[in-house]
């Protein structure tokens, strides 16, 4: 049963939360070759997590969550709406494994979507404070707000790592 305090981020989809509750509200997606952004304000205690597709928008589509040049964006104009700085946002980013094996660079989607996200927070000077990308296999990832607390973990196996921001 899931924790009520939680809230599942499917493919394509982002939220942004903000504020100070009794307990976490809890952040989860389950990644392949999409990257999970996870995006953070200690400061006025606001976090969203994306779960990102694909590196560029191709054609208009509503679902801006989907390609990292529209979901980073779109995630930092609703933070910014809640009250949040830009220079006070730091980022995690889980997941843009090579799920077809490192040999077919054609349908590397993980990699390139890696490498829209990197370019995306470096233009807007975001600090990535955790990241665990690349690898041939699947990740989960649960992002605790407002705590900074974030669990990944791969398929079939046991936690691959903890982190917490210090800040």
């Amino acid at each position: 049963m899931m924790p009520d305090n939680m809230i599942i981020v499917k493919m394509g989809e982002m939220v942004v939360v903000n504020g100070i509750k009794e307990s976490d509200v809890i952040l989860k997606t389950t990644l392949g070759s999409c990257i999970g952004i996870v995006l953070t304000d200690k400061i006025k205690n606001i976090s969203g997590l994306a779960h990102i597709m694909l590196p560029k928008m191709l054609r208009n589509d509503p679902k801006i969550g989907k390609y990292a040049d529209t979901a980073i964006p779109a995630m930092l104009t609703e933070m910014k709406s809640k009250g949040s700085r830009i220079t006070n946002i730091k980022a995690y980013i889980v997941g843009g494994a090579s799920m077809f094996g490192k040999s077919n660079s054609l349908l590397n989607v993980g990699e390139k979507n890696y490498i829209v996200v990197r370019e995306i927070l470096e233009k807007h000077r975001i600090p990535i404070i955790y990241e665990d990308t690349g690898g041939t296999y699947g990740r989960t990832l649960i992002y605790y707000h407002p705590s900074g607390n974030i669990e990944v973990k791969t398929l079939n196996a046991l936690s691959r790592s903890n982190a917490r921001e210090d800040n």
